[in-house]
């Protein structure tokens, strides 16, 4: 338990420093997020100013149900079980308000297929109300609607298109089509004042007022609607919304009078025939009267006339109710129902034939109506078409049992008709010429006194229909913009200030292929890295012994210290250093560490045996005429090539001497072996500055006679590749107790994390570039390179 408890506080401590190092990294970085901010709070103010506000514009439309309709009791069913709810009826009053149709009517009517705008100090201000003059396209081209023109008044008469003098109220020629400019009361404040003007296409117009305009219910069955409108010019929105309205109603009550129009013309034709047909009878009784030389009748004449006309009236009556009923069939029996007009149902009494016809007439009208904003095959649509069939199998039922009563009562008036016909027979022939003549008068006379009232009663029906819907607000607009919000504005180029220079920060952390922070050694490889030295901006060689109490001398002395847990079982160490690369650092690594074991009172010798490029004769300015080159290919002693350091005592180098053709094969001919085996009888410390490992294959052959191998990483310099080499070579034992050195952190930049420092003063570590050919001053090769 306690061994757990002890595991989960290196976890916590680990997380705190990750958490430090992430928050450390980007407050290093502070300037940037502070310039960002700026950079775009000032774009985020110039949007705002640059944007035209917009106005929320909104008014209430209530849609009345139909009360009256005889279907409702069936459709109570339907409605408790959620199938066909109010809010199908209020989505498609909310599809008719957005149609195309209605939009053009408002877009006519308010003149908005021109807009007009006036150069504000950051944009374009809209122009409405009070214009000193109207543009109208009498001729388009193919650029009418892509361009625009320029116009500045001059006066009442005149105005300056394109540089060009004009004049109102005459037709113009322009790139945009044949343009009339029409002036109106120009306030003084145009006067010289330039006002562009645009011709708006129907189809991209209805786009921008199709995303401005929204319709909602104010709930699920309620049957209110929300109308909402935004437009930068508050009068024009609501004036759009106030027609929208209107044209809504008007086309609501148009489609209603449908019916009634299609009545009324019907009976208009019938009195036409009528009157023709009455005033043939009327002539054909003057005739017989004349003729005969009657002028009065017998009351027995009068009462028996009275007595036939009312059977005549009655059959006449029956005979126009069948062929009412037949025209009925013979519409419900045609091909194209849907589409025509019902005929009249006058002089039919039945209430349940006229209440199916009424909602047939109801249902195709629906249809109609839907038609215009949904496709035919859309479900609504086939549901409509189901009740239309519905209805015509249930009139047709009653048209039969109608015509079924009707043929009994016309066999029954004419059975009556013939008893009047063989009494009329008993009748001297001239009044029964008579009574033929004037019947024929009096029945055309009833039926168009019957067809004038009616005629009247379809006009007041057609006076008295009002729309479905009744506003309930008038169109208010909001007294400021609703766009742009701009705290919300402000707030999103603020947050777009913080998060694009850390994206950058960031994505420059996740592209970086080279090794920023000791984590991403541990990640790569399970080498234990042994010293963690820092940058320096110093150029010289030794600086453990000309600079003791700077912070590198104190990191190698950490590093010296550290040796006694690699091979403590040997007397006389041999230590071989090599990195992935040049320019990493190691001969300045190697050289410090063997001058702090001299300085401990060690015995440290330090072979210069990167053979290839030389650096530490030079750094420590020491003569290179004969060294170890002259060892591997004469029978040289090391007495003869080993030199003091003059800096520090107990401290030897054998330099590399001439550079050899095959290092290589120098290597391995048993002279080094040898060499090396003398040195630790003689030396405490063995240091060998080995070449790179990932170069040429020396630091291998010499890592044989080793008994640990330091291999230097640079921050921000070696690649994490290179990691990932140092660990191939430890899994596969090519090196002796293998170890890592973090050479040349910068703590200052930010990237290694939350930097420190020592008591005894900063310095910056820094691990040489010993192979950079750029650089072949002294200072250059303990120097950093930029």
């Amino acid at each position: 338990m306690d061994a757990n408890n002890g595991y989960n506080a290196v976890a916590d401590e680990a997380d705190e420093i990750n958490l430090r190092e992430i928050v450390f990294k980007y407050l290093h970085h502070w300037k940037w997020f502070v310039l960002s901010l700026i950079i775009f709070l000032v774009l985020g103010y110039i949007y705002i100013k640059t944007t035209t506000p917009l106005y929320q514009i909104e008014t209430d439309l209530l849609i009345k149900q139909d009360k009256n309709n005889p279907s409702a009791g069936s459709d109570d069913i339907l409605k408790s079980l959620d199938l066909f709810s109010s809010d199908k009826v209020i989505d498609n009053e909310i599809q008719i308000l957005k149609s195309y149709t209605l939009m053009e009517e408002v877009v006519k009517t308010l003149g908005l297929q021109v807009s007009y705008f006036q150069n504000g100090h950051a944009r374009k201000v809209p122009l409405y109300e009070k214009l000193p003059f109207q543009a109208e396209l009498l001729k388009a081209t193919t650029k009418s609607y892509s361009g625009s023109l320029k116009i500045k008044v001059l006066n009442s008469r005149e105005a300056e298109l394109d540089g060009k003098k004009i004049l109102f109220n005459h037709p113009i020629k322009t790139e945009l089509g044949l343009v009339l400019i029409t002036s109106k009361q120009i306030d003084p404040k145009f006067i010289n004042a330039e006002i562009e003007v645009s011709f708006n296409n129907l189809s991209n117009y209805y786009q921008d007022y199709s995303k401005n305009l929204s319709i909602t219910p104010v709930s699920k069955e309620g049957t209110v609607l929300i109308i909402t409108y935004q437009d930068a010019i508050p009068k024009r929105g609501e004036d759009i919304l106030n027609k929208l309205v209107d044209s809504y109603n008007n086309a609501a009550v148009k489609d209603k009078n449908k019916v009634t129009s299609s009545t009324i013309a019907f009976i208009g034709e019938r009195l036409r025939k009528l009157a023709e047909e009455l005033g043939t009878a009327e002539k054909d009784v003057e005739t017989y009267k004349s003729s005969n030389r009657i002028t009065d009748i017998s009351a027995q004449s009068q009462v028996f006339m009275q007595s036939v006309q009312q059977n005549d009236a009655e059959l006449s009556k029956v005979n126009i109710q069948l062929s009412i009923l037949n025209n009925i069939k013979s519409y419900i029996h045609g091909v194209k129902t849907d589409q025509g007009k019902l005929p009249s149902m006058l002089g039919i009494d039945d209430p349940t034939l006229l209440s199916l016809v009424s909602q047939l007439s109801e249902t195709q009208l629906k249809k109609e109506s839907l038609l215009q904003t949904i496709p035919e095959t859309n479900p609504i649509v086939n549901s409509i078409n189901d009740q239309i069939s519905a209805l015509k199998l249930a009139i047709n039922q009653s048209i039969q049992n109608l015509q079924s009563g009707l043929s009994v009562t016309k066999q029954q008036l004419e059975n009556k008709n013939n008893k009047f016909q063989s009494i009329i027979e008993q009748v001297p022939s001239k009044e029964r010429g008579l009574i033929d003549v004037m019947r024929q008068q009096d029945i055309k006379n009833t039926l168009f006194t019957f067809l004038l009232q009616k005629r009247e009663e379809q006009e007041m029906s057609l006076a008295s229909n009002l729309a479905d819907s009744r506003t309930i607000d008038e169109a208010r607009s909001t007294p400021l913009p609703v766009k742009p919000v701009k705290p919300v504005i402000m707030l999103v180029f603020f947050m777009l200030g913080l998060l694009v220079p850390f994206c950058v920060i960031y994505l420059r952390e996740v592209l970086n292929t080279k090794i920023t922070k000791r984590s991403d050694i541990d990640k790569l490889t399970k080498v234990p890295i042994l010293a963690e030295i820092a940058h320096s901006d110093e150029s010289i060689p030794l600086i453990v012994v000309e600079k003791p109490r700077s912070m590198i001398s104190e990191q190698i002395r950490a590093l010296r210290t550290n040796l006694q847990f690699i091979s403590s079982e040997q007397e006389h160490k041999v230590l071989l250093f090599t990195s992935g690369t040049s320019g990493e650092g190691k001969s300045f690594v190697s050289l410090n560490l063997g001058a702090s074991l001299a300085m401990s009172g060690k015995k440290v010798v330090i072979l210069e045996l990167d053979l290839r490029k030389p650096k530490l004769h030079m750094a420590l300015q020491i003569e290179n005429d004969k060294g170890l080159s002259n060892y591997l290919i004469t029978h040289y002693s090391y007495s003869e090539v080993i030199k003091k350091i003059p800096q520090q005592p107990n401290y030897y180098i054998i330099t590399s001497g001439p550079i050899p053709p095959n290092p290589a094969e120098l290597l391995t001919n048993g002279r080094i072996e040898s060499l090396i085996k003398d040195l630790q009888r003689d030396f405490d410390f063995v240091i060998i500055d080995a070449p790179p490992v990932g170069l040429v294959t020396d630091a291998q052959i010499l890592g044989q006679y080793a008994n640990a191998t330091i291999f230097i990483v640079r921050h921000n310099y070696t690649f994490k590749s290179q990691i990932l080499l140092i660990d191939e070579l430890h899994k596969n034992k090519k090196f002796k107790n293998l170890n890592i050195v973090f050479n040349s952190i910068d703590y200052s930049s930010g990237s290694y994390g939350y930097g420190y420092g020592y008591g005894y003063g900063y310095g910056y570590g820094y691990g040489g570039g010993y192979y950079q050919e750029d650089k072949p001053n002294k200072r250059s090769l303990f120097s950093k390179k930029k």
